[in-house]
């Protein structure tokens, strides 16, 4: 009985599993599809980002709120201080 000629597709799968970076289960290939998480992004990244797609208002970041707050209130503080002696 003659063997099928193999198809392109399996060829290539043949390939691929000859380099070692996959497991050939006969069917599929483990590991073809898998893509690596990018890095997660830094600030700088993500406000050059921002800016480039037009998302003006995510300028304002949480820790410049809250760093402004903590100001406000310490000089509010100091100003009550001063106001009462």
């Amino acid at each position: 009985m003659a063997k099928k000629p193999l198809t392109r597709e399996q060829q290539v799968f043949n390939k691929l599993a000859a380099t070692g970076k996959y497991v050939n289960t006969g069917k599929v290939l483990i590991g073809l599809a898998y893509v690596p998480r990018s890095a997660p992004m830094s600030g700088d990244e993500e406000l050059l980002q921002n800016i480039l797609l037009g998302n003006y208002r995510l300028l304002v970041r949480d820790r410049t709120i809250m760093f402004s707050a903590l100001l406000l209130t310490l000089v509010l503080a100091s100003l009550f201080v001063a106001c009462s002696t």
